[in-house]
C-alpha cells in the first residue's frame, strides 16, 4: 500500500539587495572611520611624542647655552682673546650654539653609544626623519629680519617683550652681535629710561631693576635690586629639518620657531652677607652664639651651616645649605632640611611663593657665578699686562679690586735686605683726569738735607716770617737751590728760621719757607714690626696739592709691596696669606670722617689691615635725588686677607654696620668653615661675643655702592612668547 507524505506549505519571502548592500556599506564605513581615527590618533600621538622629544632636547640645549655663555664671556675679556681667528672663533655665538647642541647630545634621537649601553643595537628607529642640525644657521638665528645668529640688546629697542637696551659705541655693538661682550663701556642711556627705576644719566653703569622670576633666591622675584642687564635675543627652530614637524606646522600646527632672550646680569655684592666660602652662621669658634647681631634681608654663601637660634630672612647658596635644629628662615620659619623631597612643593602650594631657602641648581635655566679671584684680588703685581683683548674691558681690570683702584701706594725701597726692613721710599700714583701720574715719597729725608723740593709744596713765608696754619695739618720745607730741610705734622703758627730745622749753624743761600698738606702715608712700628700707615682724611688735600683730581675720582687706594722691583725679591717681601709677623702690615687711622669722599672710599691690600681708629662714623647729606634716608655715611669697603681692630690697645667694643663677605672660595668637597664674625683685636685675641654689636643690611641703591666691590653674574634664558605681543612688538 502506497502512502503519501503530506506536503508542507512554506511562506513565500524575498531578499532585499538594497538592505544588504546598505548594511554592508555602513559597516564598512564604520570600520574605515574607526581605522581612520586610529590612524589619526597614532599620528597625533607620534607628533606629540616627537614634540616632547624635541622639547627635551630644547631644554637641554638652553641649559647648555646658560652654562657656556659666561665662560665664553670671560674668555672674550682675557688677554690674547683677539690675537687670532683660532682664539676668537670658539667665542662666537654660533660656536656657543654648536657646543650647547653637543653638550645636550641633541644632534640625533638616540646615539649609537647609548644603544650599545642599552644592548639595543638592533633597535628600529621610528624617527627616520630626525633633524641632523648640520646647518645651525637654519636652527638658530637673530630676531627677524636681522641677519646673523644673535640680536644684540644694544643701541636700539626691539619692541615689546624685550628688555630695555644698553648703549655703547657702534664698534662694541657690532662685537656684541658676534660674541658675548661684557664691558664697562656698555651703559644705560636714554633708551633705558622706561625700563629702569633710577635716571640713567645719574646711574649709567648700575641701576635698580627687577629681579627675574627664578627660584634662586639671591633676591625675591620682582624685587628691586642693583644690577646691569646685558642681553641678547635669538630665534630657535630645533626641528626645522624634521619633515614631520614641518608638515604638521604647514597643516595648521603650532609654529616651531620661538624667540628667546639670554640675559647676563652684572650684580655687585649687595646682600648683608655675601660669602664665597663654606660659612658657619650663628656661632663663634669657641661655641658661643652670635649676640647683639641683626641681619636684614637675604644672605648668600657658597655653602652654609646655620646654627641653632639664628633666624634669617632668606638664604641662598650654590653647593649646599644645612639648617641645624632651632635655626629658622623666612616669615614662615622654615626649619630642618628644606631639600627633602616634597617639602618645597608643599611649602609653595601652602604659601603661594618660593621657599626662602634655595640653591642655584633649582633655578633651571639659570646660573649664578660669583666673580671671585681669591688672593689675586688683593695684589696688582700678581698680574701681567693684558693685550689683544676682544672686549673693551679686560678680565683682570674687571675682576681684580687691586687693579681697579684709582690710587696706588707701593713700597719700592727698603733700608736693608732683612725681612720687614724699614721702608725708605713709597711710590704713590693717582689720577689727573684720565691720566695716571706718580711721585716718589722718600721717608728718610728728615735726618738731613735733601737736594730737591718735593712735588706739591707751595711758598709759605720768607726767612724769619711766621705763617699760621690754624688747624690744618701740614708738612713744611725750608731752603733754597739744592738744599732743603723738612718737618712734618705742623699746625698753628710756625716761624721759618734756621733753628727750626737745624740744631746749629745756618742754612746757606736765601732760604724760604714752603708747605704742603700733610702726607697721608708714613712708616710706623706696630707690635715691633714696620707697618705702612695710611691716613685717609689727609688724602684729598694732598692729592689736590700734587696736581691730582678731586676725591670724587681719587677715592680708592691699593697698598702693595712692589716685590718685582730691584732689591725686593718675592721670597722675602711678597706678603704671605695667611699673614705672618714679618710681613708688613697696614695701619688705617685718621679715618673717622670720610665725608670728603663724596662717592665713597675703598682700600685694598694684600697685607694684614689694622683699623686703628673709628672708621666712617661721621654722617653726611645723602646724594641729591637719591631718596636715601639720613643718617647717610659715605659708602666704603675694606678688602684685606686679615683685619684686626685696634693697634697698641684693644678696643673695648667693636661695632659693625653694613655688609660682610669672604673671598676664601669653596670647592664643595669638605674644607674648614669660615666664621664671618670671629673678629680679632689688634693684639691677636678674639673679640668676645658680648663685645660686638653687628647690624647687617643689604644695599638697595647704587649710591650706596663703594668704589670697589665684588661682582657676581646671573645668567638666565627665557622665552618671549609671541602670543602676548602683536606683530609690531606691542603688548596685547
Amino acid at each position: 500500500m502506497k502512502t503519501f507524505r503530506a506536503s508542507k506549505k512554506h511562506q513565500e519571502g524575498f531578499i532585499s539587495y538594497v538592505l544588504v548592500l546598505t548594511t554592508g556599506l555602513t559597516l564598512t564605513l564604520l570600520t574605515v572611520a574607526a581605522y581612520r581615527r586610529a590612524l589619526e590618533a597614532h599620528t597625533v600621538q607620534k607628533e606629540t611624542q616627537l614634540r616632547v622629544d624635541y622639547g627635551d632636547k630644547e631644554n637641554a640645549i638652553l641649559r647648555g647655552i646658560v652654562n657656556i655663555t659666561p665662560n665664553r664671556a670671560v674668555r672674550a675679556m682675557q688677554s690674547g682673546s683677539n690675537s687670532s681667528s683660532a682664539t676668537r672663533d670658539p667665542l662666537r655665538w654660533q660656536q656657543i650654539f654648536s657646543d650647547a647642541v653637543d653638550q645636550a647630545n641633541a644632534r640625533t634621537s638616540v646615539s649609537n653609544a647609548l644603544l650599545t649601553t642599552m644592548n639595543a643595537t638592533a633597535a628600529v628607529s621610528g624617527n627616520a626623519t630626525d633633524a641632523p642640525m648640520a646647518d645651525l644657521a637654519s636652527t638658530f638665528d637673530a630676531i627677524e629680519p636681522e641677519p646673523g645668529y644673535m640680536s644684540t640688546g644694544m643701541n636700539r629697542s626691539l619692541g615689546g617683550g624685550f628688555p630695555v637696551p644698553l648703549e655703547g659705541t657702534t664698534a662694541v655693538a657690532d662685537l656684541d652681535k658676534v660674541y658675548p661682550i661684557i664691558s664697562s663701556s656698555k651703559i644705560y642711556g636714554s633708551l633705558a629710561t622706561s625700563g629702569v627705576i633710577l635716571p640713567p644719566a645719574s646711574y649709567p653703569q648700575l641701576n635698580v631693576i627687577k629681579y627675574p622670576d627664578i627660584r634662586f633666591g639671591y633676591c625675591t622675584p620682582g624685587q628691586n635690586f642693583v644690577a646691569k642687564r646685558n642681553w641678547w635675543a635669538f630665534s630657535m627652530q630645533l626641528g626645522e629639518g624634521n619633515q614631520l614637524l614641518n608638515s604638521f606646522a604647514a597643516n595648521g600646527g603650532s609654529e616651531n620657531e620661538r624667540d628667546f632672550i639670554i640675559s647676563l646680569y652684572e650684580i655687585p655684592s649687595q646682600l648683608a652677607i655675601s660669602a664665597e666660602a663654606f660659612a658657619n652662621l650663628g656661632t663663634h669658634a669657641d661655641g658661643t652664639s652670635w649676640q647683639n647681631t641683626t641681619i636684614t634681608g637675604p644672605v648668600y654663601t657658597t655653602r652654609a651651616q646655620v646654627d641653632s637660634g639664628l633666624h634669617l630672612d632668606s638664604l641662598a647658596g650654590r653647593r649646599g645649605l644645612t639648617l641645624n635644629s632651632g635655626a629658622t628662615v623666612g616669615a614662615t620659619n622654615v626649619t630642618g632640611n628644606a631639600f627633602t623631597p616634597g617639602v618645597r612643593e608643599q611649602f609653595e602650594v601652602t604659601n603661594g611663593t618660593f621657599m626662602p631657602v634655595s640653591l642655584g641648581s633649582e633655578s633651571g635655566r639659570a646660573a649664578f657665578i660669583p666673580i671671585n679671584r681669591g688672593a689675586d684680588f688683593f695684589d696688582r703685581f700678581a698680574h701681567g699686562t693684558e693685550a689683544s683683548v676682544l672686549s673693551p674691558t679686560s678680565w683682570n681690570n674687571y675682576s681684580v679690586g687691586a687693579l681697579q683702584c684709582a690710587m696706588r701706594l707701593d713700597v719700592t725701597a727698603v733700608a736693608s735686605t732683612a725681612p720687614n726692613a724699614k721702608p725708605t721710599t713709597f711710590r704713590f700714583s693717582y689720577m689727573n683726569g684720565t691720566t695716571r701720574q706718580s711721585i716718589n715719597i722718600p721717608l728718610n729725608i728728615a735726618a738731613g738735607a735733601a737736594s730737591t723740593l718735593q712735588t706739591g709744596y707751595s711758598f709759605a713765608a720768607a726767612k724769619g716770617a711766621t705763617k699760621d696754619f690754624g688747624t690744618q695739618l701740614v708738612d713744611v720745607a725750608y731752603g733754597s737751590g739744592s738744599t732743603y730741610y723738612y718737618k712734618y705734622g705742623i699746625t698753628g703758627p710756625f716761624k721759618f728760621e734756621d733753628s727750626a730745622f737745624i740744631s746749629s749753624g745756618s742754612v746757606g743761600g736765601t732760604p724760604q719757607g714752603f708747605y704742603r698738606p700733610a702726607c697721608p702715608f708714613d712708616n710706623k712700628v706696630l707690635k715691633g714690626y714696620n707697618s705702612i700707615a695710611v691716613y685717609p682724611k689727609r688724602i684729598p688735600a694732598f692729592v689736590t696739592a700734587i696736581g691730582g683730581s678731586t676725591a670724587d675720582l681719587n677715592n680708592s687706594l691699593v697698598v702693595n709691596v712692589d716685590y718685582t722691583s730691584s732689591g725686593l725679591n718675592d721670597a722675602t717681601y711678597k706678603p704671605k696669606i695667611p699673614c705672618t709677623p714679618t710681613d708688613y702690615g697696614v695701619l688705617l687711622t685718621e679715618c673717622d670722617n670720610l665725608t670728603a669722599f663724596t662717592k665713597g672710599f675703598s682700600l685694598v691690600t694684600n697685607m694684614r689691615l689694622y683699623i686703628g681708629d673709628d672708621f666712617n662714623v661721621v654722617s653726611t647729606t645723602p646724594p641729591s635725588g637719591s631718596g636715601l634716608p639720613s643718617p647717610f655715611y659715605p659708602p666704603s669697603s675694606l678688602f684685606a686677607p686679615e683685619k684686626r681692630y685696634g693697634t697698641d690697645n684693644d678696643p673695648y667694643k667693636v661695632q659693625i654696620s653694613g655688609q660682610v663677605g669672604h673671598l676664601g672660595g669653596d670647592t664643595g668637597k669638605g674644607g674648614s668653615q669660615v666664621r664671618l664674625l670671629d673678629l680679632k683685636m689688634g693684639s691677636g685675641v678674639a673679640a668676645a661675643a658680648d663685645k660686638m654689636d653687628v647690624n647687617l643690611r643689604p644695599i638697595t641703591h647704587p649710591a650706596e655702592l663703594p668704589p670697589i666691590t665684588m661682582m657676581n653674574w646671573l645668567v638666565t634664558v627665557e622665552e618671549r612668547r609671541k602670543a602676548f605681543y602683536n606683530a609690531d612688538g606691542s603688548a596685547r
